[in-house]
């Protein structure tokens, strides 16, 4: 289960029902308003391990015989799991959000050294200035291929991690038809 596929509860409707009546219900039994809007964005996800239980089941218009029941009874855990793991997937976007502006040579933002870097974030920013200078922006033109592959090798080793730059560039036909396919 990924974070996308959580985000894509089937039952959103109920979900979003149960959510507002929740925090319609917390609101009045004296929660503050931080924990009203917390509780209600956690109680949108109290029916997720529902996506992972057949759909025969959950829409089975006769009741459900006991194995059926037991089959549904496993989606609360299903649901713990899949939050957990979506969980460590914003733990690692929340650091990676956070350090994809360090350098190797530690002058990022955070001065931060290589060490210190998660090399998921030395991956994105080499993805993230390749998509700046390519792009064209409203206080600049699109870079060439040529300027930024000189701008990269340049900086590989202080800015980016060499043998990453050396893989982004291997691929550059690849690379370049995320573009074309936009």
């Amino acid at each position: 289960m990924n974070l996308k596929q959580l985000m894509n509860n089937t039952n959103y409707m109920h979900s979003r029902n149960v959510a507002r009546l929740s925090a319609l219900l917390a609101k009045e039994a004296g929660y503050p308003a931080q924990e009203v809007d917390l509780i209600e964005q956690v109680a949108l996800f109290h029916d997720v391990g529902k996506t992972d239980i057949p759909q025969n089941i959950l829409n089975k218009p006769d009741r459900l015989t006991p194995e059926e029941f037991e089959i549904v009874k496993t989606h609360t855990a299903i649901g713990r799991e899949q939050i957990l793991s979506a969980a460590e997937i914003l733990f690692l976007a929340a650091r990676t959000a956070y350090e994809h502006h360090e350098r190797l040579d530690g002058h990022g933002y955070l001065n931060l050294t290589e060490q210190e870097i998660h090399p998921y974030s030395k991956l994105i920013a080499v993805a993230d200035v390749f998509d700046a200078l390519y792009s064209k922006r409203a206080y600049k033109e699109a870079w060439s291929i040529n300027d930024i592959s000189e701008y990269f090798h340049g900086q590989a080793g202080k800015q980016f991690d060499d043998s990453l730059v050396t893989l982004f560039f291997s691929i550059l036909q690849e690379v370049l038809s995320v573009y074309h396919a936009a």
